[in-house]
């Protein structure tokens, strides 16, 4: 082989160890590319991307669905949301976003302690609820202690009522000569039990000290919240339920502004769910179980209801 042969073999050697080096760079680029976008995707999923950005925005927590202990609209997984964002120096306002149809008097009572607390401490941020299809009873029970309260014109707001509701089996268990044998200490400790007979007096007496003094907490909360802008109708707390062009004019609601109006309106651009982060397949599980569970104690028992 000659001199002339053996240099071009040499370069072309090193020609092809330079390809397999760039090759090598290019593919090493691309791991660190696709490594840094997974890294990426893990911080934000998580919530450290959000958490150094310093944008001012408005902080929107949803509440969709019943309100019970037994769902994700519980005090005990909402509360701390709305702490978060009332602390966050960063969120300016707060908008609560609701679609529910009601649910317990017990965690309408603690949410809306824990919004009308917030306010209290922190008055320069504005506390709003905007409404989608539907917020009736409890929902609205909370809805009352924000600073405004917006929903569509076609909105379903109100039902300011209380109940309590079950079955009775009395003529079942005769047709199929069923016997219940239960024992109680106390005159009225099997209250509404669907396998007894009515009783007046039972009955009257949950009217009375139950429905009606739980009823009137209702309206003093909604009064304490909206007195200023409420109608002189004697048809509001009456468990009636009105459209949201209706229930703006009898003072339930102020406006039928958007989440994304209200922001443009106090000129800030970034929007912020501190929604309360929960597996998907938990949240349907969660739903899933109030709902038979809600359905089961229906059939068997009472519970009070908004």
């Amino acid at each position: 082989m000659s001199t002339i042969q053996s240099s071009e073999l040499a370069t072309a050697v090193q020609e092809v160890k330079r390809e397999i080096r760039k090759g090598r760079w290019f593919k090493n680029v691309l791991y660190i590319l696709a490594i840094s976008y997974l890294i990426l995707l893990i911080l934000i999923s998580a919530g450290v991307v959000e958490q150094i950005d310093p944008a001012k925005r408005i902080a929107t927590i949803k509440l969709q669905g019943e309100i019970s202990s037994e769902t994700i609209n519980s005090a005990e997984i909402l509360a701390p949301a709305i702490r978060k964002a009332v602390e966050d120096e960063r969120v300016k306002h707060i908008v609560f976003q609701l679609n529910s149809p009601g649910g317990t008097p017990a965690q309408a009572e603690r949410l809306w302690q824990v919004i009308r607390t917030a306010k209290k401490e922190n008055p320069e941020k504005k506390i709003l609820v905007t409404i989608d299809e539907l917020c009736a009873s409890a929902c609205y029970y909370i809805a009352s202690a924000a600073d405004e309260i917006h929903a569509t014109e076609v909105s379903l707001i109100g039902s300011i009522g209380v109940r309590m509701g079950g079955f009775g089996f009395i003529g079942a268990m005769k047709e199929h000569g069923i016997e219940q044998r239960e024992l109680t200490a106390g005159k009225h400790k099997a209250l509404l039990d669907p396998f007894s007979p009515r009783d007046a007096e039972t009955e009257n007496f949950l009217k009375e000290h139950v429905l009606s003094t739980t009823h009137q907490i209702f309206i003093d909360r909604i009064r304490e919240g909206r007195d200023d802008h409420l109608a002189n109708s004697p048809d509001l707390f009456t468990g009636l339920i009105w459209v949201g062009k209706e229930a703006r004019t009898l003072g339930l609601i102020d406006g039928h502004r958007s989440t994304h109006e209200i922001a443009k309106e106090f000129g800030i651009d970034k929007i912020v769910d501190y929604t309360p982060k929960v597996d998907l397949f938990e949240q349907y599980a969660n739903q899933f179980a109030a709902s038979l569970a809600s359905a089961l104690r229906g059939s068997i028992n009472s519970r009070l209801e908004m």
